[in-house]
This record gives C-alpha cells, sequence and structure tokens, in this order.
C-alpha cells in the first residue's frame, strides 16, 4: 500500500478533501425534508459528541452537562496529544521538510519521539483528526478516520522504501528497532546529535496546536449552556488552518 506522487505531493490538499468529505457531504442532503434543518443546526444536534451525551443522560437529562465536559476532557486529550507529538517531531524534522510536497532522505533521524515512533507526525494527525471527528455525524466520523488512517499508511508505504534506498543499512536497522505508528514507553534508538528548533515546531503546526487549544477554550458546557459549543469549535478550527497558512510565509524559504 503506497502513495503515488500525486497524493504525496497534494497530501495536505486530500487531508481537507476528507474532513470535508465527513463535515458537509451527503450526509444532510438525502435525509428525509423533516430533519434538514440548518446547517450549524443540525451539525451541533447530530454530532457524535452530542449523540453520545444525549444517549448517556437519559432518561432525564439532567446530567447532560456531565456526560458532555467529560467527553469534551477527552477530546482535549486526543487533540493536545496530536498536536505534541507533531509539534515535537516538526521541531526536529524541521517546518521546511514537514511541509515540502516531495520527499528528502538525506539523514536518519532518531532524536526526540522519533526514538518511540517512527512517525510521530502521522500518528499526531490521527489522534487531533479523532477529536475533530466527534464534531461529525457518527458514520461520517468513522468513514473520516478510515480513510484518514488509510492514507498514513499510504503515505508512510511511500516514505520507507525510499529512505531506506537513500540511507542504507543505518535505516534499515532504525526500522527493525523503532516502531511504525505504536510508540513505545521506552527509547528504542540512542539519542543523536540534533537538537529541537521549537520556533520551526510551532511554525509548522499552528493548525493542530490552534484546534487543541480551541477544544479547550470553547468547547465547555455549563448546564444545557452546550448549544452552540459545536459551532464554536468548528469556527475556531477554520481560524487554526487561516492561521497555518499565514504561518507558511515564515518557514524559512533556503530549505523549503
Amino acid at each position: 500500500m503506497q502513495a503515488n506522487a500525486f497524493e504525496y505531493r497534494h497530501r495536505y490538499l486530500l487531508h481537507g478533501l476528507i474532513y470535508v468529505l465527513g463535515f458537509a457531504a451527503p450526509w444532510t442532503v438525502f435525509l428525509p425534508l423533516p430533519y434538514r434543518a440548518p446547517m450549524w443546526s443540525f451539525v451541533q444536534n447530530h454530532s457524535t459528541w452530542f449523540l453520545i451525551s444525549n444517549v448517556l443522560s437519559k432518561p432525564s437529562y439532567n446530567a447532560f452537562a456531565t456526560y458532555w465536559n467529560a467527553l469534551l476532557v477527552a477530546l482535549i486529550v486526543l487533540a493536545f496529544a496530536g498536536a505534541w507529538l507533531r509539534t515535537w517531531g516538526a521541531a526536529y524534522l524541521g517546518a521546511s521538510t514537514v511541509q515540502r510536497g516531495g520527499m528528502i532522505g538525506d539523514r536518519v533521524i532518531a532524536d526526540g519521539p522519533y526514538r518511540f515512533v517512527r512517525n510521530p507526525l502521522y500518528l499526531g494527525t490521527l489522534l487531533n483528526s479523532a477529536a475533530v471527528a466527534f464534531l461529525m455525524r457518527p458514520e461520517a466520523a468513522l468513514l473520516t478516520m478510515l480513510l484518514l488512517t488509510v492514507m498514513q499508511l499510504r503515505l508512510i508505504g511511500r516514505e520507507e522504501p525510499y529512505l531506506s534506498e537513500r540511507l542504507g543499512q543505518s535505516y534499515l536497522e532504525y526500522l527493525r528497532t523503532v516502531p511504525r505508528l505504536l510508540p513505545v514507553l521506552r527509547p528504542r534508538a540512542a539519542a543523536g546529535t540534533y537538537r529541537p528548533d521549537w520556533r520551526q515546531g510551532v511554525l509548522s503546526e499552528v493548525y493542530v496546536i490552534g484546534t487543541a487549544l480551541t477544544f479547550a477554550a470553547v468547547g465547555w458546557s455549563r448546564g444545557f449552556g452546550w448549544e452552540g459549543s459545536v459551532v464554536r469549535v468548528i469556527q475556531g478550527i477554520l481560524i487554526s488552518l487561516g492561521l497555518s497558512v499565514m504561518a507558511r510565509a515564515f518557514i524559512p524559504k533556503a530549505t523549503y
């Protein structure tokens, strides 16, 4: 399972299209007319987050806010775990390399998160996306996570043979000792001499950082004041996406 050159070069665009599919099409179009509420109302009342809270709080619904906020804590943990992994990994790899359209293989980086898992960026994407998927309908959330997981595996499938050919025995040894996507608690590779550039890490990951902060800032329910929370989170995610595009202007061009 290996991504082709088009998929790899346009991986961010393809990620975006998968999100659009999950949030928009075709879930509301084919519903019976009585269920076709205005878009924002439909999203917040049919999100996985709302539906699970709704089911758990039956029959009195007095504990709705408790379940809503408990789920929010889990979503915040997922979002921040994903953001941390991606930022940590990008700080070692470099923002220009992370955002690059093509592949580059001039060294084995076995520092930072790469001592625990070979693909912290892709794992971070899946964790962060799992939180975002709770804003979608359940069937859309499942489809989105399935498509994103397949895409990450296809991207990995393109990178690993390329790096094995370019880097030879040192990378093959790294493949044998460090797991692909399920991290270990103890480092499997000896620390190297690379030092993280946290400025580049943050610049590269403005979107996922903003997504995590948005959940933490505006997702809370007080009593029955959950209404609009899903909408505010989605709006914050869109703002984070816009800021991430702007942040690219500050990524060093010499190595991009």
